[in-house]
């Protein structure tokens, strides 16, 4: 197994060094072009999350990512040192003009993130928030 680490300020402009990580480590890994693209959306809307909702914007707070490569999968873990979670509900939503308008686009981020990964954990404590997510290489189409 192969890991990289990355510990960034809770400042949405270091979001962009993550997702760039993600595409190198995706594409090192040989995922195809479509997984890496999955990947890169699904780490950045993660970063994203921890930085606003877990961290509150707080830069003296860090944001870790940790990527795990091995033979079958990617799992990457997006951590941060906020003061935890409840519940998220990632259920399938419809979205169209009357959800828009009525502010359901909340907690968006969690379900477009489960629709881009095959598998994903969340464990909250007082002491911060951990996602985890998993990628499994795919056979290319025939």
């Amino acid at each position: 197994m192969q890991r990289v680490e990355l510990r960034i300020p809770s400042i949405p402009i270091f979001e962009r060094v993550v997702r760039a990580s993600a595409a190198e480590v995706g594409s090192a890994a040989g995922f195809s072009p479509e997984q890496v693209e999955d990947l890169k959306l699904a780490v950045s809307e993660a970063v994203n999350n921890a930085i606003d909702h877990g961290n509150r914007g707080d830069t003296a707070k860090l944001v870790g990512v940790t990527f795990d490569i091995d033979g079958e999968k990617i799992e990457i873990r997006i951590s941060d040192q906020g003061e935890g979670i409840e519940r998220i509900n990632v259920a399938r939503r419809v979205i169209d003009d009357e959800t828009l308008e009525a502010g359901y686009l909340r907690g968006f981020g969690m379900y477009l993130i489960s629709a881009l990964v095959d598998d994903y954990e969340i464990e909250s404590s007082q002491q911060g928030t951990v996602l985890t997510l998993r990628l499994y290489r795919k056979e290319p189409q025939q």
